[in-house]
């Protein structure tokens, strides 16, 4: 679906809205303690990054994940790699 221009472009504007998102969320993260401080713009591009590949398929056939697989993978980097030690939650997969 992904070749089809029309598609291709809903999913880049979708994975846009979800780095912006992101982003905030470290900062408010950040801001409160719960994330260590490090660069949101850079973990934001990296999960735009990741989307794309995921809905390209790209990363799913290296890996051998599903979509869903490949995005809870995806927030356990994140959310273990932005953990502050002190207060966040551990991750269960869950919208």
């Amino acid at each position: 679906m992904v070749g089809y221009e029309p598609t291709a472009q809903i999913y880049r504007t979708n994975s846009a809205a979800a780095a912006r998102r992101v982003h905030e969320l470290i900062e408010e993260g950040v801001q409160t303690g719960v994330f260590r401080a490090l660069n949101g713009h850079f973990a934001a591009h990296v999960v735009a990054v990741t989307i794309d590949a995921v809905q390209s398929g790209i990363l799913l056939e290296g890996t051998g994940l599903t979509a869903g697989d490949a995005f809870s993978e995806l927030g356990d980097l994140l959310l273990d790699g932005l953990s502050s030690g002190q207060g966040a939650a551990p991750w269960n997969g869950a919208g």
